[in-house]
C-alpha cells in the first residue's frame, strides 16, 4: 500500500501515467479503503488532459464517471452536506438518470440509488430513501448478474421504508418476492459479493442456517471494508426482525461465520455506532462527567464507545480517561466490565489529586503582569502555553510516563488483542478496525475554535485542522483551513497539553493558543471549543455515530431579576448578550438531535444536562387574578433533590480548585442522572448494556444526600450552604 500511495501522490503532483497504470492504481487504492485518494486519482484521470500518456478508451469513460461519483459520495474527507450532491452532479453530467432508456441499467442506477441512500443516512430526509428505492427498483428489472447488486438493495430499502410506515404491506411483499428471485436464480461463484447477496437474501427471508451456509461459499479474500458493508446491512435487517437479534441462535451463528471469534463485535452493527460527548464547563463539567462515566462503566457501556468528543472541561477529563483506557488496552487479557469499573475508580482518584495541585494558581500571574499582558495585546490574562505545561505535568504524564514532551501523535497505539488476520493489517486504525472489536478504542476528538475563520478545529491522535464535516459550504464562504496527518518533520505537530489548553481557552480569560507558520500569511489562533459547539456533538455526527450519549454540564443562562448599575453593568450586559446567543445555539443543537432521533436517523439519543427537570414556573404579573398554587416534588425526574441539583447547576465553571463536597456532589449528580436517562432513552438498545452491578464509589455518601427523600438530614443545610457559596467563589 505505501507504494500505491506514493505513486498516487506523484500522479496527483503532476506525473503522467499510462491509462492502464492509472486505472489499476485507483482500483488498488479503493480496494485498500483509501477512498479519498482513489477519488482524487479518478478525478485527475477524467478532467486533466495532461494527466495520461494515452487517452481514456471510449468504452471506459462511462465506468470512470460512475466510479468517480460513487467514491465522491463515500469520501470521508468531504462534508456530508456537499459530497452526495457533488456525486449526483458528476453522475448526471454523464447520464440522464430520469430517462426510461436507463431502466435495467443496474450498475448506473444502483450507484445512483446508493448515493441517495447514503445522503438519507447522513441527512435524514425520507424522500432521499424513497428516491433510492425507486432507482434500485428500476435497475432491478435486469438479469441478476454476478452479485444481484440492485436487486438485493431494492429489497433492503423496501424493508426500511416499510419499517418507516411507507406502504408497509406492499413493500414487504415486494422485498420477499425479490429475495426469493435471488435465492432461486443466483448461482454460487465463490466471489465475495455473490456469496454476500445470496446470504442476505436468505437472511431477509428468516432462513438463517442457509444464509450462514451461503456466506461460507465465498473463497475470495474478504477485505475488512467488504465485511463491514455486509455486517451493517444485515445488522440493520436483524434489528428490524428482532429486538435482541444476537440472542437468536441462528443469527448469532451467522455473525460467528462472518466474524470468527468476534461475533459480539456485531453488536455495533446491530445497535449502531456509539459516540460519547463530554461538554465544556470547567472542572464543574469534569467532575459531573466522572459520575456519568461511573454509571456507564457499571452498565458495561463504555466498551462500545467508538468516538469520544470533548470540549474544554470535558477535554481535560476526557483525555485522562482515554489515556487510562489506552494503558489497559495495551495489556492482556481483554478487559471486562469489572476492569472498566476499576479504571473509572482509579481515574476519579487521579483526577481529584490532579485538581488539588491548583492548576490555575500555578499559572496565575500577578495583577501587574495581567495588566501588562492586556496592554500588550495578549488578548487574555492567562498564558495557554503555561497552562498546557501544567496540564501535562499533573494530569497526563502520570498516565503515560516516560514520554516528555507528550505529543498527540505519540498517543496512537495498537491494542494487545488486535487481530491482524481478521483486519488485514498489523497496524490498528480505529476508523477502519474498531467495528471488528468487542472493546472499542474510542477515536479521541478534542474540539477547539479557530478565531481566524470561526470554524471548528479538531485534534485527534492522528491529525489536526478544521474538520470538513462541520462546514456548510452553501451558507459559509469563509475558506476552511486544511487538516492533515501529523508531520513532525515539518513541525506539524502539537502536544497533548496544548491541544487540551486550546480546547479550554476561554476567551479573555486565556490568550488564544497560537499555531504559527502552518499556513501562508496566516497565524492561526485557537480558543475554547465551546465557542463553536459546547456539547461536542458535531464531531459525533461527522464520524457517523448514530447512538449519541451527551453529557452536558456547561453553564446555562440563569434568570436575571434586574440590570447591574454602573460600569460593571456594561460588562454584564455584553456578557448577557453573548450568553443568550450561546443558549440559543445550545437549544438549536439539541433540537437538531431530537429531530434526528424522531426520524430514526439516530437509533438512540441520551442527552443529560444539569438543569433537567428543575421547576420553571411562570412569573406572574402583580395584578394577576389567577388563584392556583403550584406544588413541587422534592426530587427531579432524574431522582436528584431539586435543591441540590439547582445549587450544582449554578456552581462556577472555572478551573480553580474544587472542594471535596463540590466534587463529590457533582459526581453523584452525574451518576444518578446518567442512570435515569439511560433507562429512559437507551434501554431498548439491549445490545449495548448489561444489568448494572453495585460498586463502591468515593461519592457514595453524597449520592445518598442528593437523592434523599427524608424531610431533613443532619448535613443537608451545611452541604447546600457550601455548594451555594461555591457558585460565587473565585
Amino acid at each position: 500500500m505505501p507504494d500505491a500511495i506514493s505513486q498516487a501522490r506523484a500522479f496527483l503532483g503532476g506525473e503522467q501515467l499510462a491509462f492502464a497504470v492509472a486505472d489499476a492504481l485507483w482500483r488498488q487504492l479503493n480496494e485498500q479503503d483509501e477512498i479519498s485518494m482513489a477519488r482524487s486519482v479518478l478525478a485527475r484521470m477524467r478532467h486533466s488532459g495532461a494527466a495520461l500518456l494515452d487517452p481514456v478508451p471510449p468504452e471506459g469513460r462511462d465506468e470512470l464517471c460512475r466510479q468517480e461519483a460513487l467514491l465522491t459520495s463515500k469520501d470521508p474527507e468531504l462534508s456530508s452536506s456537499v459530497r452526495h450532491d457533488r456525486a449526483l452532479k458528476i453522475l448526471r453530467d454523464g447520464f440522464n438518470l430520469d430517462s426510461p432508456t436507463l431502466d435495467g441499467d443496474g450498475e448506473t442506477l444502483g450507484i445512483a440509488g446508493g448515493i441517495y441512500k447514503r445522503r438519507w443516512s447522513d441527512l435524514g430526509q425520507l424522500e432521499d430513501l424513497k428516491r433510492a428505492a425507486k432507482l434500485y427498483e428500476r435497475g432491478a428489472g435486469t438479469a441478476l448478474g454476478e452479485d444481484a447488486y440492485p436487486q438485493i438493495n431494492s429489497a433492503f430499502l423496501d424493508d426500511l421504508l416499510a419499517a418507516a410506515g411507507d406502504e408497509p404491506a406492499a413493500r414487504q411483499a415486494r422485498a420477499r418476492e425479490m429475495r426469493l428471485r435471488i435465492v432461486a436464480g443466483l448461482s454460487s461463484s465463490g466471489a465475495w459479493w455473490n456469496a454476500a447477496a445470496r446470504a442476505e437474501a436468505l437472511f431477509g427471508l428468516g432462513r438463517y442456517a442457509e444464509a450462514t451456509a451461503a456466506l461460507r461459499t465465498a473463497t475470495e479474500r474478504r477485505a475488512p471494508w467488504k465485511l463491514q458493508a455486509v455486517a451493517r446491512q444485515i445488522g440493520t435487517l436483524a434489528h428490524l426482525q428482532h429486538k435482541r437479534p444476537l440472542e437468536v441462535p441462528g443469527i448469532r451463528e451467522f455473525f460467528e461465520a462472518l466474524l470468527p471469534g468476534q461475533a459480539d463485535a456485531a453488536r455495533s452493527a446491530i445497535a449502531g455506532k456509539v459516540g460519547l460527548a463530554l461538554s465544556g464547563g470547567g472542572f464543574r463539567a469534569s467532575f459531573y462527567h466522572l459520575g456519568v462515566l461511573a454509571r456507564l462503566a457499571e452498565l458495561n457501556v463504555l466498551r462500545h464507545v467508538e468516538v469520544l468528543s470533548c470540549v474544554s472541561g470535558g477535554s481535560i477529563v476526557g483525555a485522562c480517561y482515554w489515556l487510562a483506557l489506552r494503558r489497559r488496552l495495551l495489556e492482556s487479557p481483554r478487559p471486562g466490565r469489572e476492569d472498566y469499573v476499576r479504571l473509572v475508580q482509579g481515574l476519579i482518584e487521579h483526577f481529584l489529586a490532579a485538581v488539588a495541585t491548583d492548576l490555575i494558581g500555578g499559572v496565575q500571574p500577578g495583577m501587574g503582569r495581567i495588566a501588562w499582558r492586556l496592554l500588550h495585546s495578549e488578548k487574555g490574562a492567562l498564558d495557554p502555553e503555561l497552562t498546557a505545561e501544567a496540564l501535562e505535568k499533573s494530569f497526563y504524564r502520570p498516565l503515560l510516563p516516560g514520554i516528555s514532551p507528550l505529543f498527540m501523535h505519540h498517543l496512537k497505539f495498537t491494542p494487545a488483542d488486535h487481530d491482524a488476520a481478521l483486519s488485514g493489517s498489523p497496524d490498528f486504525q480505529p476508523g477502519r478496525h474498531n467495528w471488528l472489536r468487542v472493546n472499542k478504542v474510542p477515536v479521541l476528538v478534542l474540539n477547539a475554535t479557530t478565531v481566524n475563520t470561526g470554524h471548528s478545529w479538531q485534534f485527534t491522535p492522528t491529525w489536526m485542522g478544521e474538520s470538513p464535516w462541520a462546514v456548510y459550504e452553501a451558507a459559509d464562504s469563509i475558506p476552511r483551513l486544511q487538516w492533515a496527518w501529523y508531520e513532525p518533520g515539518e513541525n506539524w505537530q502539537i502536544r497533548l497539553g496544548q491541544a487540551v489548553a486550546a480546547s479550554a481557552c476561554v476567551p479573555m480569560v486565556f490568550a488564544p493558543l497560537q499555531i504559527p507558520n502552518a499556513y501562508d500569511d496566516m497565524q492561526v489562533q485557537l480558543v475554547d471549543g465551546g465557542v463553536h459547539d459546547n456539547q461536542g456533538t458535531v464531531s459525533l455526527q461527522a464520524l457517523d455515530c448514530n447512538v449519541l450519549m451527551v453529557s452536558d454540564a456547561a453553564g446555562q443562562l440563569l434568570l436575571e431579576r434586574g440590570p447591574q448599575p454602573g460600569l460593571s453593568g456594561l460588562g454584564s450586559y455584553a456578557k448577557r448578550s453573548m450568553d443568550t446567543l450561546m443558549a440559543r445555539v445550545r437549544l438549536a443543537n439539541y433540537a437538531d438531535l431530537a429531530a434526528r432521533r424522531r426520524t430514526g436517523l439516530l437509533r438512540g439519543l441520551m442527552f443529560l444536562h444539569m438543569k433537567a427537570g428543575l421547576d420553571a414556573d411562570p412569573i406572574r404579573l402583580r395584578f394577576s387574578q389567577e388563584a392556583y398554587d403550584t406544588s413541587h416534588a422534592p426530587l427531579s425526574p432524574a431522582g436528584v433533590r431539586k435543591d441540590f441539583q439547582e445549587a450544582l447547576a449554578e456552581l462556577r465553571t472555572d478551573l480553580d480548585d474544587f472542594t471535596v463536597i463540590e466534587s463529590h456532589a457533582l459526581m453523584a449528580c452525574g451518576y444518578k442522572m446518567a442512570a435515569k436517562a439511560f433507562d429512559r432513552d437507551l434501554a431498548e438498545l439491549r445490545e449495548l448494556w448489561d444489568e448494572p452491578t453495585v460498586n463502591e464509589w468515593p461519592f457514595a455518601e453524597l449520592l445518598a444526600e442528593v437523592t434523599s427523600t427524608a424531610a431533613t438530614t443532619p448535613r443537608r443545610g451545611q452541604l447546600l450552604a457550601a455548594l451555594r457559596r461555591g457558585a460565587k467563589r473565585s
